[in-house]
């Protein structure tokens, strides 16, 4: 038996399936805040929300739980036959504010127009607008903005969060590690269809149970006990892992490593480097260093 909900409780679950296997005996407490669901294609991201959301009522489990909420499902949802204020003024129920929200989402414009005749990105941003018109307790968004410029996302990111800072909830799934990063607070991870760790986002990116966890929020570098002694001279308890801000490379004249290929990636780098005098090789990403290293030439491996 599932317990009394707690006060910051939106949902319980208690061992909810969804058929053909897309969600397996998940039992899960979803808390008031704004939490992120990852896992890669097919974990069963989209599968959940829509049971959170009543689209697909489960066969097996129980759900507890029913707060208003505005959906942005996948593919947008939007009705053909309306326009995009028509969008806004049905979810909010009245004219107020409308121009603004619209501005917000550089859809001004667009007020008169109907979703075939937008594109991908602005049917996004039209979506996410309308959910924002209706000023309901929980925001339930799946993939929302995926079809955005990523220069421009964060802009209409804004408008969502300043929304959560007037007392939404928001609970969205992402393929991408920054937003979740970014946006929630907590993380649900999925993996066919079962829940593999649940709890705050800044944990899982410090301290990731297992490589796979890891890669949901992005590059990072699990090593062994033998890896971090054999590549850092670094003794560790258990397995870890090591964000590429946590390591640094440097050209080093005397270093037992050498560079096979190295790539700038922005916020981190990625070199693969090979041990001379062990004859073996491993890929890792790292701190972005001012003195870059060159293929061909040696280099010092460290904790940053």
């Amino acid at each position: 038996m599932l317990r009394a909900m707690a006060a910051d409780s939106l949902w319980q679950l208690d061992a909810v399936s969804l058929g053909a296997a897309r969600l397996r005996d998940v039992s899960l407490e979803i808390r008031r805040g704004v939490t992120a669901v990852v896992g890669w294609s097919g974990a069963g991201k989209t599968s959940l929300l829509n049971v959170l959301v009543g689209f697909e009522p489960p066969p097996r489990g129980k759900i507890t739980g029913a707060p208003r909420v505005a959906w942005v499902p996948q593919n947008g949802g939007l009705w053909p036959h309306c326009t995009a204020r028509e969008h806004l003024e049905i979810a909010r129920g009245s004219h107020d504010g409308i121009d603004a929200l619209l501005a917000s989402f550089d859809l001004g414009e667009k007020h008169n127009v109907r979703p075939h005749e937008l594109s991908e990105g602005e049917q996004s941003r039209l979506a996410v607008a309308r959910a924002l018109a209706t000023n309901a307790e929980v925001l339930v968004m799946d993939e929302p903005l995926v079809h955005v410029d990523p220069a421009r996302a964060g802009k209409y990111w804004q408008r969502i969060r300043e929304r959560v800072t007037a007392g939404a909830s928001l609970i969205f799934s992402t393929h991408v590690p920054e937003t979740a990063l970014g946006e929630a607070e907590r993380a649900i991870c999925l993996r066919e269809g079962r829940v593999r760790h649940e709890g705050i986002v800044a944990e899982l990116y410090t301290h990731p149970p297992d490589a796979e966890l890891m890669g949901f929020l992005g590059p990072g570098n699990w090593l062994t006990p033998e890896d971090a002694r054999h590549w850092l001279g670094l003794e560790i308890a258990t397995s870890r892992c090591f964000r590429p801000e946590q390591i640094r490379i440097e050209p080093a004249s005397d270093g037992p490593l050498v560079v096979e290929s190295a790539r700038f990636c922005g916020s981190f780098a990625e070199c693969s480097l090979r041990h001379r005098e062990q004859n073996s090789t491993a890929t890792f990403f790292h701190r972005p260093t001012a003195a870059r290293v060159r293929v061909g030439e040696p280099a010092s491996l460290c904790v940053a």
